[in-house]
């Protein structure tokens, strides 16, 4: 199920030429009210529908709320009186003044197109434009009627596409009734093999169709309607035939077509096809270079040039241009095969064919010597270029470690696989993948073969003379060590051997401190050679440096204990009982290394904002956050990297007169669903690319439903909520989020990859079969997004806008008893939603389910766990029992129930309420038991600080809300007795007294971190006493490597850099609270 798409921009409106001019004027300069005053008087005269359009057009546009809907009322009346509209420029305009009201396209005006293409079937212009509004609005079913009624009565080849892409479309809409959809998915799938079959004929066109004249776009549409519409059974039948199958493609230059043919074969296990197509490919291609090459031999010129370079004799030309001049001229289908041999997932499909063949060994043997042939037939013609060599020695290294992948038992690990990944790593340990091709390997390599590696790949390292290569294959081997020694499953490390204590699975902690000095060691090498910063770096696409501090402050964390579990459920922090000299010692690593060099690593700086993030030094993460420059799409992969949880940590940041921080976010999403993604289809369209036009919407789709779009409301409404005290604009007026019921799925489209590289974390997964805690998930600020923790959020906003609700003054009503009894009813239906929604999410204990019905209710409870952090868990658990208190008194109607029997519950409901905050209130106060770093602390926890004046903000409202709505139903129902709520009263003022009580801890916790941050030039000092001085912790450990490595580290970062460092700090908490959290708002 599929929300319905954000309704786009309205469309531009021009008026007819025959308009009077007055009227053109008024309309195009915005004179909105003279507008509709002409077009009504005009409307009074002719009685032409036109001006009636132009006159709810120019209303739609002013501030009064009955003009603004004036066309939808008109439009809704016409479908209902049946009115048929044949003049198009009217029903844009229609279409113009909805644009501002809430009604759904396909049942009004895509209604009104639909009847004026029956009615003028024959006006061409006419109905491609409604064609195209349908489009532009996706709506599909009104779109297929009119594509259909195109395409049988114009001669005109692109409006049978028209007609396969919206038949396409409606069959997998949510607005295709289920009877009906597989009637349009077969007359999808129908229609497009007509049209693709080169024996059939088009309507109303005598000639066959040519498969050779259809653009890859049309092909395309094709297979998009096959793949989606047919068993994989008659897919894989169809794609074994030549006409059509991945090489017949190839040769008519569909790439893509090709590409997706031999992937879904792929998925459907027909390695035997997809064997015989990379084996076609190399082969035709072998035959083109031994054409080339013999030609290329025979060129005096080439050959003069060849012994020219021999000899060392300068020549007026080069052998690169020779070789151009005398290379034969290909033809398309040379070309197309050239190119497709060159890419590396045709490789990698012919190595997983040749794996999965019944006799493995010889199919492994056999491309091998096709690949040796390719090279030497690549060497002759000249055509090698150096992204296919590497791709080559990486496919051919693959095939040596497959077909040498038993390796005997008690081989003490220099076996031939070893040697080889040694070699290819020696040869291309300057490249940005060395690390991804060396995971590839090493997850398959036995314990003995991944410690000879890792020691020969040091040693290699250590003995190169070329000094950038030194520090690339020595950052390179900690970085495989660090992957190795961190995903250990037996109680001994697989890198060197050592026993682990069974609390240190999966990481080896004398590992670990190995490869953090031998880091640090060769970092300050590296930062003491200024011929390798100054002059040969630059010049490089590495930056070994940066890697060497990543490596070893990651080796650091982990040693630190972060994001390895906390030390007592009731925990407000994941610094919580982390090793905080570590920890720092790390920050200050990370910062002061790229302080001293910006780097090209991304990981670095991103790592960084992480971090700062924890610490609650939200100021310095903003400045590396804005040095990142994500901007435009990137913010929808890597957004919520920054913003997530931000609201709760720095509210300052959403209350200053600037930019907040959820705005470029928004921004964005906002100009793709209203503009950008439209805009894009309505052009797509308009060229034929109707391939595209289904990639976009499939985009869109995505971008409706993903977890960035909902966190950035939520982070936005809360910070605004903290700054203003209340709820300024209903969850229900924002386009982004108001149609998303609990049924859609949510998905998180974060794109890890700038913190976690995939490989590194098939790495991890491999050694204990299990996945292990990736990088991005140990350094966020709690677990990552995901769907429960979105729709709690969504839940949780919509009970907020419930309760805080304040009718206007000015609101009068002429039935005010029928209205209050309405407004009961709503809230009662509006909060039993909430109520039953948030407790499924939360997975609530219910005695009275079924074994069955138990084991999915602790999934779901295990799901939400692993989904919101504590004070969050807190937050919604306190969200759920006050819709269900309100569901308690204001339904007992539909549940009656004795006036004893709802007091007793609601005193019971009460008590579970209190209980709930206290908790939180009590976790937030927390400190680790002797912990020296009070201030530490309190600023680590500063989102358990937001999300507790979150629940005490609801619960105090929830309060109010009961208290005045128990007043109205006193006043209306005059069936009950003025006594019979009178104890309500008492329950409310507990509930109110123990959200004041939490508030009172904030604003005690706000005064304590202002005093810790009052002496300016003591704080520098004790920073710097936390980092790098001695200081005893009830979680400290590892004082002996702690000592020498803090020294060491001093002598890389100096004094001033130190005490810059801690002032940044410093200054950073300072603005967190003299900016931020001295102006939340309380009362």
């Amino acid at each position: 199920m599929k929300p319905p798409l954000i309704s786009p921009s309205p469309r531009a409106v021009n008026l007819k030429p025959s308009t009077p001019a007055s009227l053109q004027a008024a309309f195009t300069e915005g004179q909105w009210t003279n507008a509709a005053n002409l077009a009504k008087q005009r409307h009074r005269v002719t009685k032409d529908l036109y001006y009636l359009a132009i006159e709810v057009a120019a209303k739609s546009q002013s501030d009064n709320v009955a003009d603004r809907i004036a066309g939808k009322v008109l439009v809704e009346s016409m479908i209902k009186d049946n009115v048929i509209i044949t003049d198009a420029e009217t029903i844009d305009l229609l279409e113009f003044s909805c644009s501002k009201a809430d009604v759904k396209y396909s049942e009004t005006i895509g209604l009104l197109r639909a009847k004026l293409v029956k009615a003028i079937p024959k006006d061409k212009n006419s109905c491609v434009g409604c064609f195209e509004a349908c489009l532009y609005h996706s709506d599909w079913k009104n779109a297929q009627q009119i594509a259909a009624s195109l395409n049988k009565n114009f001669n005109d080849r692109s409006f049978l596409y028209y007609y396969l892409l919206a038949t396409h479309l409606y069959s997998i809409s949510d607005d295709c009734p289920e009877g009906s959809r597989k009637v349009f998915s077969m007359l999808a799938k129908a229609q497009a093999d007509k049209a693709f079959d080169p024996r059939t004929m088009t309507a109303g066109i005598d000639n066959r169709i040519d498969k050779a004249v259809l653009t890859e776009s049309e092909a395309l549409l094709w297979l998009v309607i096959r793949l989606t519409h047919c068993t994989q059974e008659e897919n894989v039948a169809l794609f074994k035939r030549p006409e059509y199958g991945a090489l017949a493609f190839l040769e008519a230059g569909y790439q893509q077509c090709y590409s997706s043919i031999r992937c879904y074969l792929e998925d459907a296990n027909a390695w035997d096809d997809v064997f015989q197509i990379g084996k076609s490919i190399f082969e035709d291609t072998i035959r083109l270079h031994q054409k080339e090459a013999l030609v290329l031999e025979s060129d005096e010129t080439v050959i003069s040039l060849q012994k020219a370079m021999k000899a060392g004799t300068e020549t007026s030309i080069n052998l690169v241009e020779a070789v151009a001049n005398a290379r034969p001229k290909r033809s398309e289908t040379e070309k197309n095969f050239f190119i497709a041999s060159t890419q590396w997932n045709l490789f990698w499909s012919l190595f997983t064919a040749a794996k999965n063949h019944p006799d493995r060994q010889q199919s492994l043997k056999q491309i091998q010597k096709l690949f040796t042939k390719m090279i030497k037939a690549l060497d002759r013609a000249y055509a090698m270029k150096p992204i296919s060599k590497r791709t080559y020695d990486l496919v051919t290294l693959q095939i040596l470690f497959e077909r040498g992948a038993q390796v005997p038992p008690g081989t003490d690990g220099h076996t031939p696989r070893v040697v080889h990944l040694i070699n290819h790593m020696m040869k291309h340990s300057k490249e940005h993948r060395s690390y991804t091709d060396a995971c590839r390997f090493v997850k398959d390599m036995s314990k003995p073969e991944v410690a000879v590696f890792l020691t020969s790949l040091r040693a290699r390292g250590n003995e190169c003379a070329d000094p950038f290569q030194r520090f690339a294959l020595i950052s390179l081997a900690l970085k495989l060590r660090y992957s190795v020694a961190t995903s250990n499953s037996l109680l001994s490390c697989n890198c060197c051997g050592a026993a682990l204590a069974e609390g240190e699975v999966p990481n080896c902690v004398a590992c670990l401190k190995s490869i953090a000095s031998n880091a640090l060691n060769c970092y300050k090498s590296g930062m003491d050679d200024d011929e390798l910063r100054r002059n040969i770096m630059p010049k490089e696409i590495l930056d070994p440096l940066s890697e060497l501090t990543v490596v070893g402050a990651l080796s650091l964390l982990k040693l630190s204990g972060l994001g390895q579990g906390m030390p007592m459920r009731k925990s407000n922090s994941p610094l919580y009982g982390v090793d905080v000299q570590l920890f720092l010692l790390a920050v200050v690593w990370l910062d002061s290394s790229i302080t001293a060099s910006p780097t090209l690593n991304n990981t670095h700086p991103m790592l960084l904002v992480k971090l700062y993030l924890l610490m609650g030094c939200v100021f310095r993460a903003e400045t590396l956050w804005e040095e990142l420059k994500v901007k435009n799409a990137m913010l929808d992969s890597l957004g919520l990297l920054y913003v997530d949880r931000l609201s709760t940590i720095a509210p300052g940041l959403f209350m200053g007169p600037g930019q907040k921080p959820t705005d470029p976010v928004a921004a964005h999403l906002i100009k793709a669903f209203k503009n950008t993604n439209p805009k894009w289809i309505a052009g797509s369209l308009r060229e034929g690319n109707y391939y595209s036009i289904l990639e976009m919407l499939d985009r869109t789709q995505k971008q409706s439903t993903s977890c960035t779009l909902v966190m950035t409301v939520l982070e936005d409404r809360r910070g605004s909520r903290m700054k203003t005290g209340k709820v300024e604009t209903p969850i229900e007026d924002n386009p982004f989020v108001r149609n998303l019921s609990v049924d859609f799925v949510l998905q998180d489209v974060t794109n890890y990859s700038i913190l976690s590289d995939e490989d590194e974390y098939k790495l991890e997964s491999r050694f204990d079969g299990t996945k292990l805690q990736p990088l991005h998930a140990m350094v966020n600020y709690g677990p990552l997004p995901t769907h429960t923790r979105a729709h709690l959020g969504l839940l949780a906003e919509r009970f907020m806008d419930f309760v805080c609700y304040v009718q206007p003054k000015e609101y009068k009503p002429s039935k005010p008893g029928q209205v209050v009894q309405m407004d009961l009813q709503y809230a009662v239906s509006t909060c039993d939603h909430i109520k039953d929604a948030t407790k499924n999410f939360l997975g609530v204990p219910n005695a009275k389910l079924s074994e069955d019905e138990k084991i999915k209710l602790d999934f779901l409870r295990e799901k939400a766990l692993a989904s919101l952090t504590e004070p969050e868990t807190h937050y919604h658990s306190i969200v759920w029992r006050l819709a269900d208190m309100i569901v308690s008194i204001l339904g007992t109607k539909a549940n009656p129930a004795s006036p004893n029997e709802l007091r007793d519950r609601f005193r019971l409901q009460v008590e579970d309420l209190t209980e709930i905050l206290s908790d939180q209130t009590s976790s937030f106060v927390a400190v680790p038991v002797k912990s020296k770093l009070r201030a530490f602390h309190g600023f680590g926890s500063l989102h358990a600080m937001g999300m507790l004046r979150e629940s005490a903000f609801v619960v105090k409202h929830a309060a109010n809300y009961l208290a005045a709505a128990s007043e109205k139903l006193k006043n209306t129902d005059k069936t009950r007795s003025a006594s019979e709520l009178a104890w309500l009263g008492p329950e409310l003022k507990k509930m109110t007294a123990a959200a004041a009580e939490s508030e009172g801890t904030i604003k005690a916790r706000i005064d304590q971190l202002r005093s810790f941050l009052s002496d300016v030039d003591g704080w520098q000092e004790r920073l710097n006493h936390w980092t790098f001085g001695e200081y005893a912790d009830i979680y400290s450990s590892h004082e002996e490597f702690k000592r020498e490595f803090r020294e060491s580290l001093k002598t890389v970062v100096k004094e001033p850099n130190r005490n810059a460092w801690a002032d940044n700090v410093g200054e950073s908490w300072r603005r967190l609270i003299l900016k931020g959290w001295d102006n939340v708002k309380f009362d």
